[in-house]
């Protein structure tokens, strides 16, 4: 369940303290702090407008005793059909409360509005999730309470209120969970006018304000991702909320002694989650669909941001207000911001993002450390394969939209799988079961591998992100006797023709079509600003054409109407028996067909080993190493590296000398010994005949799979 809360308001503009985050409390008695945060929380209740015709309806069908016809108050379930009742309540409460309606403070409306919460008293329905009984409900059952302060005697209201419970003292609430508990608090403080209740509920905000440290913890992290429900990345869809209503939660506290909660350090981490978080997972309107969750199965889940957010997170951080502002601009159609492009490698989350000013890619693993995706309440049915080397393309931010229910998710972008629905059908959680997985970044190019062992495939895959590329390689690749396994490129809306080509063949143009290209010689394809290469060819098949399917098929809530859209796919076929199969292929975001044209021109890179030992390639004078166990690899004019432990490896050469990224894959080496040979000066440096031997610490703790780098002279 993902829900935000309010939105920004005028009286945010009165300002935020910014003296260390601690408000003064003046000489106005602590009550008017009440008011002012009561007065706002009805000003954000009422914010949307009042449907007359919806209102009379909702009035016309109240029966004498309280109740509404048609709604289920008897059924205990999975979900919450009672919550209707409360949702008509909230419609009548606005309506009363609300300036210009029909019903504006209209007795008898009150009237029945009390006679409707006697009723669900009465009955208090309940749910066999958790969540509508402690959040669902009382989202709903106190704004109306809000709305009728001041028309009901305090001892009714009080009476009332009763039904809100206080569970910010629950350890077990954490990230969003603790958001919407706290929320629930500093209504029920409001509606009863206790100050101390209502500083809580800020207190309790402010506490999620904090670094998550230990793995399996809800919350911030280190690396400014965002985990929900074990340790899985959730910065979209729960993280997504927990931005948003965590915002406006700081500004409902604005200019009032209970924005003391919210220290300038806490302030700090929450402004870093969004810009270097929840931004680098974004591009215009869109958020990776590997950030969601089981969100993927709801219509319109992967929507960044919220404009009105950045808004608030600029008053609230001024330090930062630029950045927001063009944050937001890049919402509405902006270049994404240039100071936020380039490379980040979440060692946290086992993801890694490239941004480009008018593109974003992306490649999400799974380990033993992460919790890779979730099926929970019927959601997200045929989700098996989304952490298993997902990529993410995106132009536009609309390439994959409410693409879901008509995806093939046996073809999930990115990934090498068995090419069966019941392989991509989802029991629970999925846990991961390899313990190599990781990734290097020094800011600007970064790459990620894992090892792939799922549903009876074996593969070894690595994702490199330099300039505006991102080269794909697969080895290993091994099943027993299966239906066809694939390694999927992209599947997402078409944008019309595809143009394709091979290294000395002509060019054809192909709109609705099925085709499979036998291997052979470098084959390339275009559409829609995105050029695909495959330099070793590949038995490849291309597909632009309609697909079906529902909502209901991958969420059991989700309506059964029958969508059909245009998709294009395109994949790499293994067969049936693959054995030690190896793939390459390369994806380039460009402007148009002609600027991709005078890309394949030049060797923009070689790949010198993709073994199930090493993954090792070159672009120009950088060169990417992925050791899965230790060993020795050959590049440039003989130039050879060893590492006595897996490691993965970024060697660039500059004018004076080498410098050498490095990260852990396993998450628990307390060093790795790099041999070059070649003679280089620098820390921790010793030498034997012509070859250097360099000792690296990696980074511990928290920080643990993170990028270690250093430089040696020739």
């Amino acid at each position: 369940m993902v829900k935000t809360l309010f939105i920004l308001m005028p009286w945010l503009l009165m300002g935020v303290s910014q003296a260390g985050g601690q408000d003064k409390i003046t000489a106005a008695p602590l009550t008017n702090d009440i008011k002012i945060v009561s007065e706002r929380l009805a000003e954000d209740y009422l914010s949307g407008p009042v449907n007359s015709v919806e209102v009379t309806g909702i009035l016309s069908s109240l029966q004498p005793d309280g109740s509404w016809p048609g709604i289920d108050y008897v059924t205990v379930g999975n979900n919450f059909p009672a919550g209707n009742h409360l949702k008509n309540i909230r419609s009548l409460a606005v309506a009363f409360a609300k300036q210009g309606s029909d019903f504006y403070r209209d007795e008898k409306l009150k009237q029945k509005i009390i006679k409707a919460y006697d009723f669900y008293l009465s009955r208090k329905p309940a749910s066999l999730n958790w969540w509508f009984n402690e959040i669902g409900a009382p989202q709903d059952y106190m704004a109306g309470l809000i709305l009728l302060k001041g028309h009901m005697k305090a001892e009714d209201l009080v009476r009332y209120s009763s039904y809100l419970r206080d569970l910010t003292d629950n350890p077990g609430h954490r990230g969003m969970n603790r958001i919407w508990v706290s929320a629930i608090t500093i209504n029920k403080g409001c509606i009863e006018n206790d100050y101390s209740l209502v500083r809580k509920g800020f207190q309790s905000v402010a506490s999620t304000l904090v670094i998550a440290g230990e793995q399996g913890i809800e919350g911030i992290k280190i690396d400014n991702s965002f985990h929900q429900h074990r340790p899985q990345l959730y910065s979209g869809g729960y993280g997504m909320g927990f931005a948003e209503s965590t915002a406006t939660l700081m500004a409902l506290s604005a200019s009032t002694s209970f924005h003391s909660a919210f220290s300038e350090e806490k302030k700090k981490i929450f402004s870093d989650l969004l810009l270097y978080g929840h931004q680098l997972f974004s591009f215009r309107d869109a958020v990776d669909f590997g950030t969601i969750g089981r969100n993927i199965s709801r219509p319109d889940a992967i929507h960044s941001i919220t404009p009105s957010t950045l808004d608030k997170m600029g008053i609230i951080d001024p330090q930062q207000a630029s950045a927001f502002a063009e944050w937001k601009s890049h919402l509405q159609g902006a270049p994404f911001p240039k100071r936020f492009t380039g490379n980040r490698y979440f060692w946290k989350s086992d993801i890694m993002t490239h941004h480009g000013t008018d593109y974003y890619l992306s490649a999400k693993v799974i380990s033993t450390r992460t919790n890779g995706t979730e099926m929970l309440n019927g959601e997200n049915l045929k989700g098996y394969n989304l952490p298993l080397g997902a990529t993410n393309i995106m132009k536009t931010g609309t390439e994959y939209k409410n693409i879901f229910p008509v995806w093939d998710w046996t073809r999930v972008p990115g990934t090498t799988a068995v090419m069966n629905p019941s392989a991509a059908v989802l029991p629970w959680y999925l846990f991961g079961n390899n313990e190599f997985a990781g990734g290097v970044s020094n800011g600007k190019i970064g790459a990620i591998a894992y090892e792939h062992s799922y549903n009876g495939v074996q593969a070894k895959k690595a994702y490199f992100f330099v300039d505006d590329i991102m080269l794909c390689l697969g080895t290993g690749i091994s099943a027993i006797r299966t239906q066809q396994v694939v390694t999927s490129v992209n599947q997402c809306y078409s944008g019309g023709p595809v143009t394709t080509g091979s290294a000395n063949g002509p060019e054809t143009r192909l709109n609705d079509t099925l085709k499979t290209f036998k291997a052979g010689t470098m084959q390339w394809f275009y559409h829609d600003g995105v050029g695909y290469v495959f330099p070793q060819g590949g038995n490849i098949t291309l597909k632009n054409a309609r697909q079906e399917g529902s909502w209901k098929s991958i969420n059991t809530t989700g309506s059964s109407e029958k969508l059909g859209e245009m998709v294009f796919s395109l994949w790499l076929n293994h067969g049936t028996v693959p054995k030690e199969e190896t793939y390459c292929y390369v994806v380039r975001p460009e402007k148009s067909l002609e600027e991709f044209r005078n890309t394949l021109k030049t060797n923009h890179f070689k790949v010198y080993q993709n073994n199930r030992k090493v993954q090792a390639a070159g672009f120009g004078q950088r060169y990417f190493i992925i050791f899965y166990a230790a060993g020795t690899t050959e590049l440039e004019n003989g130039l050879c590296i060893s590492a006595d432990v897996p490691v993965i490896l970024l060697l660039e050469q500059e004018d004076k000398g080498y410098r050498f990224s490095l990260a852990d894959p396993m998450h628990r080496e307390k060093e790795v010994n790099i041999t070059v040979n070649k003679i280089m000066q620098g820390e921790a440096a010793t030498h034997e005949n012509s070859t250097t031997r360099i000792n690296f610490k990696f980074p511990q703790d928290d920080y643990t799979g993170s990028t270690v780098s250093n430089f040696y002279e020739k």
